[in-house]
């Protein structure tokens, strides 16, 4: 009866069913099955979500500081949901980090929303961090916004200097158009970035429907909410993250660059990564809960520090690459947006001639 088919793995792990963990939390009725329609998502087709309560906290400060190429001190996440988002883009890191545990095609959603409006307002008289995540290690921050209705509850406390006396900052991150959900609202301390590429760069890793339609919104309606949230005085920022390097891969990047930059577009800063994996059973777990294969992957890729990722030099040289991309692009504009790069040690930082860190979780 659900529009949005989707494929029961077929593989069993340890002699159980891959998905035991996922029927179990449905028979122990901790987890509840529930159909968000497609024009709430502000998608083509509904998905199905779990419903469940979150029993520990919301927000969740990385519990290591001392990783290279990263910024825990800068930030800390608001969990609301669990589980890869459900937009399947098939190298999330989520699906590895839960693996059997949820289904990256149904997010598991909390419903306990005025207990994480209640410890956001408690940690901003005592913040531990300069800035906080909505969701953007866990979840996509205005997919289910019509649904959880958080952002428009946190960001008037954001915004006010009596429940945010310290001007901490909420950053949202989003694939999605649904910067509709945000009008009316301030836009004091409040950061929208979207995660964006170029059309067809964003075909061969977004995620598909079974029958290969792809479950996020096309980039040009991304790029039209990137204008709305900016007219209407959201400070925006652009996550290009991860950069794919298919033959001739610079004639898509160059007309996406330039005519954004020529359509007025002025995100503040632009985060770049390129294409890495913390670990290569990501893809196994991906085809084991039916996601389809992405259709470009890198040649090689070889461990560094945390994560998989292509060789130190190619990256560079993509990096200073894009870099003239999008500084060409808004030349003569009177804007110069910050170009980062997003976990990557301070030597290829050095190498690429952006040694600092102001990326967009900064």
């Amino acid at each position: 009866m659900f529009a949005q088919s989707h494929r029961k793995p077929g593989r069993t792990i340890g002699g159980k069913s891959f998905d035991f963990h996922e029927q179990e939390m449905v028979r122990s009725g901790k987890w509840r099955l529930e159909v968000v329609p497609a024009e709430v998502l502000g998608l083509a087709r509904p998905l199905q979500v779990y419903r469940a309560i979150r029993k520990g906290k919301f927000i969740a400060p990385w519990s290591r500081e001392d990783m290279e190429g990263y910024c825990p001190m800068h930030w800390a996440d608001i969990k609301f949901g669990q589980g890869a988002c459900g937009l399947r883009c098939r190298p999330c890191f989520l699906i590895g980090t839960h693996r059997v545990l949820v289904n990256p095609c149904r997010h598991v959603l909390y419903e306990n929303v005025d207990e994480c409006v209640e410890e956001v307002r408690l940690w901003l008289m005592n913040p531990t961090r300069a800035v906080l995540g909505l969701g953007i290690d866990a979840s996509d921050s205005l997919l289910y916004e019509g649904v959880t209705h958080l952002a428009a509850r946190l960001i008037p406390l954001f915004a006010s200097p009596v429940t945010n006396p310290h001007g901490c900052k909420l950053i949202l991150l989003t694939k999605t158009a649904n910067v509709h959900y945000l009008e009316g609202l301030p836009t004091r301390n409040v950061l929208v970035t979207f995660s964006l590429n170029p059309e067809s760069m964003a075909d061969l890793w977004e995620g598909k429907f079974d029958d290969g339609v792809r479950v996020t919104p096309p980039v040009g309606k991304r790029l039209a909410a990137s204008r709305r949230a900016q007219e209407v005085g959201f400070e925006t920022r652009w996550r290009i993250d991860p950069i794919l390097t298919p033959p001739d891969w610079e004639e898509a990047y160059w007309p996406f660059f330039r005519d954004a930059a020529k359509d007025g577009l002025r995100p503040t800063r632009i985060t770049l990564g390129t294409y890495r994996e913390t670990s290569p059973s990501l893809r196994t777990m991906a085809a084991k809960w039916g996601l389809p294969p992405m259709e470009w992957l890198p040649e090689k890729l070889i461990k560094e520090g945390m994560h998989y990722h292509v060789p130190r030099e190619e990256r560079v040289m993509v990096y200073r690459q894009v870099v003239d991309l999008i500084m060409s692009a808004w030349a003569g504009t009177g804007h110069v947006p910050v170009i980062a790069l997003c976990k990557e040690p301070r030597e290829v930082k050095q190498a690429v001639g952006l040694d600092h860190d102001r990326c967009n979780c900064g």
